[in-house]
């Protein structure tokens, strides 16, 4: 989850608080005797999954360096017997686990990528890489891939239908998906749906998603200003001028129908010679949004300069596509989860916190997706999963409860 430093985490934490704790259910997934033996298997294999993922944790790697982690997951993939392709897009690993039978092709992805920190590691298996941690829980997100992968090679001959299972580089540094999906991740076999999740301050055994917009995009601009007079105090009226379209400001925006909100922020302003530059950031939840500050930025900031002096603005729009779930595919997963975890602990979400984007969006670009929060949280031992707070610790649980829903998810979605 890449994270805007110039906002705090702290509306994070309320989502823990407004949560109750819950158990971690042990029911089949779904009922039946495929429910059973998926559950069988997690039950088998679970201080292996908990084991894998404190291997991630103790070798962390940043974005585009994940080259033990990637090679540690094509060896887990290969070792369940399925087509396996490496430097996907850099270091991405591509696994494909081909049914029994003929049917859809679905895709679960998870991301790979530590970051940088040099706060001290408050766990056990603390990272062995001085200034580097998984504080945003990708270590989790690839372990519940390859907890998924393994249970579902369990019950292959009844599958109908292809999961191609994309395990991401490079999403701290959101160029991954791009470089993914640039390098042919879904030439073939070519999925029909994307799903995944990512670890957030929910009370653990806890999930949470929407229909329609999850996470905000982020957008680019730069706005030249040249020409005689005083290009400084000219800076300063434009950077006036483009505040007036949404400042930074607000902890989480509340989801309307449709969400409609821009968020912007001038990050550099440099006055030198003839000429002056300002670039910022906007964050928008919407197509309408973006439409109407791209139209704001390319052509309506000359009025804010006297005469003489000229104002050229560019915009680079979905440098970070916004995470946007498939109204429909989105009810089912929710549903199909629920099956899996107790309805009650499947949760709506009902805010956009400005301050985070995932890369996730990208691939929702290309082919419809539904995209989950998994809660980490344990209330009662004080682990607050706030993704990149330097305490960040995330409860182990939260492994068989992200395996077991999205398990749920993918045979949901293959069997429609």
């Amino acid at each position: 989850m890449t994270f805007a430093r110039t906002l705090s985490l702290c509306f994070l934490a309320t989502l823990a608080c407004r949560q109750s704790p819950a158990g971690v259910l042990l029911a089949p997934i779904p009922p039946g005797p495929v429910g059973d033996q998926l559950q069988s298997v997690l039950v088998r294999d679970s201080a292996r999954f908990v084991e894998f993922r404190r291997d991630l944790h103790r070798h962390p790697e940043v974005s585009g360096s994940e080259q033990r982690t990637a090679a540690v997951v094509a060896t887990a993939m290969r070792q369940l017997g399925l087509e396996v392709r490496t430097g996907v897009g850099g270091h991405g690993v591509v696994a494909i686990l081909r049914g029994g039978r003929s049917g859809p092709v679905i895709a679960y992805r998870a991301d790979m990528d530590a970051v940088p920190s040099a706060a001290p590691d408050p766990v056990d298996f603390r990272s062995l890489t001085p200034g580097i941690r998984h504080i945003c829980g990708h270590d989790l997100h690839t372990t519940i891939g390859l907890a998924v992968a393994t249970m579902m090679r369990q019950v292959r001959d009844s599958l109908t239908g292809t999961v191609v299972f994309v395990f991401q580089p490079a999403e701290e540094r959101a160029t991954g998906a791009n470089a993914m999906l640039a390098d042919n991740v879904f030439a073939s076999p070519t999925p029909t749906a994307i799903y995944g999740l990512h670890t957030a301050p929910y009370e653990v055994g806890r999930i949470a998603t929407t229909p329609g917009p999850m996470m905000a995009g982020r957008d680019r601009f730069e706005v030249t200003i040249s020409g005689a007079g005083d290009l400084s105090a000219a800076a300063d009226a434009v950077a006036a001028r483009l505040l007036t379209l949404g400042t930074i400001g607000p902890e989480q925006v509340t989801i309307s129908q449709p969400p409609d909100f821009v968020l912007l922020q001038v990050t550099s302003r440099n006055v030198s010679g003839t000429q002056a530059r300002l670039q910022g950031e906007v964050r928008v939840a919407s197509a309408a949004s973006r439409a109407r500050t791209r139209t704001a930025i390319t052509q309506g900031l000359s009025s804010a300069v006297a005469a003489g002096i000229t104002v050229a603005g560019t915009y680079e729009p979905m440098t970070i596509a916004g995470v946007t779930n498939d109204t429909v595919l989105a009810d089912r997963a929710a549903e199909a989860a629920g099956v899996a975890l107790g309805a009650s602990n499947v949760a709506r979400v009902t805010t956009i916190p400005p301050a985070f984007s995932e890369d996730f969006g990208s691939f929702q670009a290309r082919i419809p997706g539904v995209f989950f929060y998994l809660g980490v949280s344990n209330a009662s031992r004080g682990w607050v999963g706030q993704p990149h707070a330097p305490e960040y610790v995330a409860d182990e649980r939260a492994i068989q409860v992200g395996a077991r829903a999205m398990a749920a998810v993918l045979l949901d979605a293959l069997s429609r």
